[in-house]
């Protein structure tokens, strides 16, 4: 029986998916086939993977390494084989990969046998997740212990253990991957071939060891023929410090990006669940807030979605040298309000970026994001922001089964009086810091750029909460520049980020403490330090009186607030 992108003919690699899934059938038993898109995006079409019956003549390990001539006929999928027992152990083990890829959303091809996705189906999301990061953070600390000597060997000068406990460590890490990302892991001590390996289902894990670059080639050979050394009594190789140093680094890259794999991996996995239970209406891509919808939803699970408001910025150029006389280039910035069972930091800035990027820069966004226990917990100008978002926002989407609500007796209603004295309270930490950056500093411009980095954040803070009543749990400048713009231009107007210069200015603005631990302190060119300097100066002038007078604005609002208590 076929399903899903066989039957809806709609898919852009229709007619080769179809010619794949034709020669699988032909060459082995198959149970189910599943096809659905890569935790990782833009690796190619989405992957094939395909349950073989209990009848089948060969096992599914032996499928997958015999039948990779026929795969490889088509680059644009990835091919996984396995048994349904086998799906069904790892699902207990708590591997995502089945949860993500073993779903009635992603089946193309079902017999009477099939019944994995039920596993999926049956699995208590929290509890599985839970089971998931433990397995992964075993992984991890494995690897964190057998890096644990190298610091000892570094200074011993023992070259070669040092080499051999870092292959050991990129290794482990990749085992890691391999399990979320394909399905299972290969005991194989060459580097390359799980490289080969997991860079089927990476594009980042696909370059650890650039085979374009002769440095890198040389450092993997030398990492293998170490591994080699210590284990079977080969050659030793030609080890030096600088070597070291380098797999150092590249051993920390690839630990780094395993654990954000996993994370996009765990993101997916919710997503992946909540379409079970609560599946999105069918997206319609002319319209720019429900192809915003899909890509958050595919980023999160979302408790409830809300549009308060959007902003067109229209850019024309002029020109004589083509027919048309003029280039038109218009983005909407959306403001995006998202509530979510489990917060985590990073999402909100994953969102824009993917919303930037798949939309090709024409649709932007602001992602406010809170908890849903967070509705339960913050009272007082916070619970009114949340009010009115929910009693006039756009809805863009909301979970059936458990759907978010504010509790309150009564109607929410600014405090400003608390404001005020937020206000105070950010203006006399304002007041100290820019009395420290007016200091001689001897040249050391990148502390002055710290400390007005500071003075900048605390400004826009107060605007915030003076004029929306919201205390942000995000606080880059970048971010808290584009919350000032909902409701003032003077962030844009003082700190562009149109040009090139404009958007380096920011990022010198925007160093975090950790720049100061090392280099230069004095690193910022001093013309860069005198239009950051003046750019300050007028920001918080400008802002200032700004505050003022929308508190004074508010004064009736509080006088009315005492009336009714």
């Amino acid at each position: 029986m076929y399903h899903n992108y066989l039957i809806s003919k709609n898919h852009p690699q229709q007619a080769e998916l179809e010619k794949a899934i034709e020669l699988i059938m032909a060459f082995s038993a198959v149970r189910t086939i599943y096809f659905s898109p890569h935790v990782e995006e833009d690796l190619n079409a989405g992957i094939i993977l395909i349950i073989i019956g209990e009848d089948s003549p060969h096992a599914w390990d032996d499928l997958n390494e015999n039948y990779w001539k026929v795969f490889e006929d088509f680059p644009q999928f990835s091919f996984r084989i396995f048994s349904a027992q086998w799906v069904k152990g790892e699902l207990k083990d708590g591997n995502p990969f089945f949860a993500v890829h073993c779903t009635k959303n992603s089946l193309v091809y079902s017999t009477a046998e099939t019944n994995e996705f039920s596993y999926v189906e049956k699995l208590k999301p929290r509890r599985f997740l839970k089971k998931a990061k433990s397995e992964f953070d075993k992984e991890d600390n494995s690897a964190f212990i057998l890096g644990l000597n190298l610091k000892y060997y570094q200074r011993q000068e023992d070259h070669l253990q040092a080499a051999y406990n870092i292959h050991q460590n990129i290794r482990w890490l990749l085992i890691a991957a391999s399990n979320f990302l394909t399905g299972e892991y290969l005991v194989e001590h060459d580097l390359k071939v799980h490289q080969n390996h997991v860079g089927k289902f990476s594009k980042a894990l696909a370059k650890t060891f650039d085979d374009q670059n002769e440095k890198e080639i040389k450092l993997l050979e030398l990492l293998n023929e170490a591994c080699c050394c210590v284990q079977n009594g080969h050659d030793m190789p030609e080890l030096t410090k600088e070597i070291i140093d380098a797999a150092e680094a590249k051993k920390d890259w690839v630990n780094f990006e395993v654990s954000r794999l996993f994370k996009e991996c765990i993101c997916r996995c919710q997503y992946e669940f909540s379409r079970t239970k609560s599946p999105l209406i069918t997206i319609d891509q002319a319209e720019p807030l429900k192809l915003i919808t899909q890509i958050v939803a595919e980023s999160v699970a979302i408790s409830a979605l809300y549009c308060i408001g959007q902003r067109n910025v229209s850019r024309s150029a002029a020109n004589v040298l083509l027919e048309t006389n003029a280039v038109d280039f218009q983005n909407t910035h959306y403001y995006l309000f998202l509530i979510v069972k489990d917060f985590q930091s990073h999402v909100p800035g994953n969102i824009s970026f993917k919303i930037k990027s798949q939309t090709d820069g024409r649709c932007t966004a602001t992602v406010i994001m809170q908890s849903k226990k967070s509705l339960m917990q913050q009272k007082g100008d916070q619970q009114h922001f949340f009010y009115q978002i929910m009693q006039r926002g756009q809805l863009l989407f909301q979970e059936t089964l458990k759907p978010p609500f504010l509790p309150f007796e009564e109607i929410p209603v600014r405090n400003i009086p608390s404001a005020s004295i937020y206000w105070a309270q950010r203006d006399k930490t304002k007041t100290f810091l820019m009395e420290a950056e007016a200091l001689d500093g001897g040249g050391a411009t990148k502390i002055h750029v710290y400390l007005m980095s500071l003075v900048i954040e605390q400004t826009c803070l107060g605007l915030i909460r003076i004029f929306l009543g919201y205390m942000p749990n995000h606080f880059t400048l970048p971010y808290l520049f584009e919350l000032c713009e909902y409701f003032t231009p003077l962030t844009a107007e003082i700190f562009p980020r149109t040009t090139d210069k404009d958007k380096e200015l920011l990022r010198i603005l925007s160093g975090r403490t950790t720049s100061l631990r090392y280099g230069c302190i004095d690193d910022v060119s001093y013309h860069d330090y005198e239009v950051l300097n003046n750019r300050y100066y007028e920001f918080v002038e400008r802002a200032d009186k700004l505050a003022v007078a929308e508190l004074e604005r508010l004064e009736p609002v509080k006088v009315n607030n005492d009336q009714n208590d």
